[in-house]
């Protein structure tokens, strides 16, 4: 039985709409995985109580301190191991569950992740994807933030992330990887796209070449790469359209076969968080506004990682890699 962990107390929302949202994963999965809750037992028994909720697939674990939104990574990981974050990695680290979600403090999960389960092959550490919408369809950026200086094999790694995601996940056969740049040509852009133009160029991945902005909504690709800095605000001009959007025509979408459709692909909720991509495990961090739909989502895309063995491909690709690692 596929089990996953959830930090009960992270988020603007919790513990209720993180609760909530596992006690709506558990009546939906029908019995494919079952969820620990991590946290103080007494507060998620009374939440649980309060939603009525009787049935099985979930247990608690009880980690009784509590990290906020502010704390430092590293003071979370020094001075709070019991705490609902930290636990619900640690119970990974254990082999008592296969992966592991939190809503809360994400410098603190990201680090969790990183120390506790450890990275695999030549990767210097793992990086954020993301399922974006373009035309109709699903696609994979990565890195959406995890980092900021990242050189020309950690991009080419990040694209072999990508791509097994890609093929296992959204179930896309030969994924094509676009490097996304400031233009075409294969000399654009600053040294460290123009080096891992020639790393992607001389692998086996289906590499398209360099993309575009205009290209990532065009599913001109099926994965996109991106450095950190340049993913983040990607995604979250994306985000900002989105809730534009939403705000300006809201009503009006709701109405129409065609504005149902822009919201079914375009609301991120439906998605539920963001894949720590090259972890010798499934960790998955979501928005700290998550409510009980993102939670619920959420459990489902780890539950599918777990499934599709997608941590394990990816430790097997990049272990096999003979490119001489960088450190950065």
């Amino acid at each position: 039985m596929i089990k996953i962990a959830l930090d009960a107390m992270g988020g603007d929302h919790a513990p209720k709409a993180i609760i909530e949202g596992a006690v709506q994963a558990a009546q939906n999965s029908g019995g494919r995985f079952e969820i620990v809750l991590t946290g103080p037992q007494g507060i998620i028994e009374a939440e649980l109580k309060s939603l009525g909720y009787q049935g099985g697939g979930i247990e608690i674990h009880h980690a009784p301190e509590m990290v906020a939104m502010d704390d430092s990574p590293s003071t979370v990981l020094k001075s709070k191991p019991n705490s609902g974050l930290v636990s619900c990695v640690t119970l990974q680290k254990e082999g008592r569950v296969q992966a592991s979600l939190s809503a809360g403090n994400s410098g603190a999960m990201m680090a969790a992740c990183l120390m506790i389960l450890g990275r695999v092959g030549a990767i210097p550490r793992p990086a954020i994807a993301c399922v974006l919408p373009a035309f109709g369809r699903k696609i994979v950026m990565v890195d959406c933030g995890a980092n900021v200086d990242e050189k020309a094999q950690a991009l080419y790694h990040f694209g072999i992330c990508g791509s097994i995601y890609a093929e296992n996940i959204l179930k896309i056969n030969n994924p094509k990887v676009g490097l996304l740049n400031v233009g075409e040509e294969e000399k654009k852009g600053p040294e460290v796209l123009q080096e891992a133009f020639q790393l992607f160029k001389k692998s086996s991945l289906n590499f398209y070449g360099n993309i575009e902005g205009r290209d990532i909504l065009h599913g001109t690709t099926d994965v996109v790469v991106a450095p950190g800095y340049v993913g983040n605000v990607v995604l979250k001009l994306m985000e900002g359209f989105f809730e534009l959007a939403m705000k300006s025509f809201g009503p009006l979408l709701k109405t129409t076969d065609e504005g149902k459709n822009f919201l079914k692909e375009w609301d991120y909720s439906n998605v539920g968080g963001a894949l720590l991509l090259g972890l010798k495990g499934t960790g998955i961090i979501t928005h700290g506004r998550a409510d009980a739909k993102v939670i619920c989502n959420g459990l489902e895309t780890a539950y599918q990682m777990v499934k599709e063995e997608v941590a394990k491909k990816i430790s097997e690709r990049l272990s096999a890699e003979t490119v001489a690692p960088d450190k950065g």
